[in-house]
């Protein structure tokens, strides 16, 4: 029973199934014929199909691919290199800080000055020699000896880079020679000479214009000053510029009653004193025993400092003198090694 109802119904559908079929061809063939007798809309239609087509087409096949603009092969940036991974268990090591240079943070004293010559515990000389550059086959002569040499080029002396250079290149250390007043007010001591009568205000400019004419010096020290270094006001405005700009100072004591060193040691200004004139006599003989005088005060204080001048007697007798210091046990220093002895010894 069951049988016969389900094949009797798979026939009823099946006859169903035929009459629609034939019903939706007549009616496709009706509307084939409109098509012919009415050619526009033949043509819509086609349009329409074609559009429907196409959109179909370009859904089933995805977005279109971009174009390249130019028919040239493109440059590929290189794949950066794997960086290796670090052993299981292994410390990652910090990232190396930026090495500084060795002079920043320290005074032009001592950015500028020569490195301290291994001493071996021997007593140490320094040769300053003061007005420097004023004649200039005199000065190359000077830088021409045997150093370290201590050059004090005079504040006012013309082609002072250049013989700045030269001197530098010698292996000698640069200072400033600066002009200032002395005792006997009939002697000229140069221009800008810094006097006691003056404002701090014109001190100041005065020494400024002698400090931008020669960079890169270690210090200065005082051409004449006999009175003006008596003068405690307007040594410390001297001292306090010196301070600001880092820069160190030699008194020349040209007179006993010198006041630099005790108002730059208030100040804060590195500072050492003159030991021994040795050409006050020019002759070479004179010269000599002072230099004779130099060794006695090294040997029995540690250290000496020595001024000279470029006279061609000076300049004999250090070459004389100066290839004799190693054999006799002395180490010939710039003047900024003695300013570190001071200063460790005063710690």
């Amino acid at each position: 029973m069951l049988k016969r109802f389900l094949g009797g119904g798979r026939r009823g559908t099946q006859r169903r199934s035929r009459r629609r079929s034939e019903t939706l061809g007549r009616t496709a063939l009706a509307w084939l014929v409109g098509l012919r007798r009415n050619p526009w809309a033949f043509f819509i239609v086609g349009l329409g199909l074609g559009i429907v087509i196409g959109v179909a087409f370009a859904v089933h096949r995805g977005p279109a691919p971009r174009l390249v603009a130019s028919t040239q092969n493109p440059i590929v940036a290189p794949k950066p290199a794997a960086v290796p991974s670090p052993p299981a268990g292994a410390a990652l090591a910090p990232p190396a800080a930026p090495s500084a240079p060795p002079s920043v943070g320290k005074p032009a004293w001592q950015r500028y000055a020569l490195a301290m010559p291994a001493t071996g515990g021997r007593p140490v000389i320094a040769i300053v020699i003061d007005d420097m550059g004023i004649d200039k086959a005199d000065a190359a002569r000077v830088i021409g000896l045997p150093g370290p040499l201590t050059i004090a080029f005079m504040s006012y002396a013309s082609e002072l880079e250049r013989q700045a250079t030269a001197a530098r290149a010698a292996g000698d250390e640069i200072w400033m020679h600066i002009p200032m007043e002395p005792m006997d007010g009939e002697v000229d001591a140069g221009p800008n000479a810094l006097k006691s009568g003056l404002s701090p205000e014109e001190i100041r400019r005065r020494l400024d214009w002698a400090l931008e004419r020669l960079p890169g010096i270690v210090g200065v020290n005082n051409h004449m000053g006999s009175k003006f270094t008596q003068s405690a006001d307007g040594m410390r405005v001297v001292m306090e510029e010196l301070r600001a700009r880092g820069l160190a100072f030699i008194d020349s004591r040209t007179i006993a009653a010198t006041v630099a060193s005790r108002v730059a040691g208030q100040v804060g200004v590195p500072h050492i004193d003159r030991d021994v004139f040795i050409d006050n006599d020019e002759s070479v003989q004179a010269v000599l025993r002072q230099l004779d005088e130099t060794e006695h005060v090294a040997l029995r204080r540690g250290y000496a400092l020595a001024i000279g001048h470029p006279h061609p007697t000076t300049i004999a007798a250090l070459q004389q003198w100066l290839p004799t210091l190693k054999a006799k046990g002395f180490v010939l220093v710039p003047a900024s090694a003695l300013l570190r002895l001071e200063l460790s010894s005063a710690e």
